[in-house]
């Protein structure tokens, strides 16, 4: 058997999909509190990332310490390591289906939101996979819509990307529910 890293040194280098692959071959438990440490000083640079107005770094620490989160809730399954549905509240704007394949992924969809375009939402959750350590995971655009909040408090999906074709939106529509339950959530073409 090949030299094993220390996990909690993968954690800090953010090689999650070989934390994964070792996890899942040796049956060792993480150091909860060493991993549960990590996950609050992610959360810690996120508030500080944010308040110093760099979105974009806060996200990518806010994404860690919630991959770290789902590690110990769940184990070893990148597939509930992300989050399915990133869709901002009070959000209007372009999404985006995404299907994550490999690295550990079996096939999950996920739902990404943003203020590009629908090519950059897509890009942006490649980015997102390959930034969380894992390399190997393919990305697949599904298609394209619009989601917005409206003043009826219901969460609308309508419309389709020029570039992916449509989306499911029944599937979409799905998601955003389960992500935001008590929502109405409805379709309009």
């Amino acid at each position: 058997m090949g030299t094993q890293t220390d996990p909690l040194q993968l954690i800090a280098d953010v090689r999650l999909e070989e934390l994964v692959a070792q996890l899942r071959a040796e049956a060792r438990p993480l150091d909860r509190g060493a991993v549960e440490a990590m996950a609050r000083e992610w959360g810690r640079q996120a508030r500080d990332r944010l308040a110093c107005g760099e979105t974009g770094e806060a996200r990518t620490c806010s994404r860690r310490a919630l991959a770290l989160h789902r590690l110990l809730a769940h184990g070893p399954e990148p597939d509930r390591m992300v989050a399915e549905v990133e869709l901002p509240e009070g959000y209007q704007g372009k999404i985006v289906l995404v299907l994550f394949k490999g690295g550990g992924f079996e096939g999950t969809v996920c739902l990404r939101s943003g203020d590009g375009w629908h090519r950059e939402i897509f890009n942006n959750a490649r980015a997102e996979l390959h930034d969380l350590g894992f390399p190997s995971t393919e990305a697949y655009p599904l298609g394209g819509a619009y989601a917005g909040f409206d003043d009826n408090g219901r969460i609308v999906i309508w419309g389709t990307s020029d570039e992916f074709g449509s989306c499911d939106k029944a599937l979409a529509a799905k998601m955003i529910g389960q992500a935001y339950p008590g929502r109405r959530v409805v379709v309009e073409d």
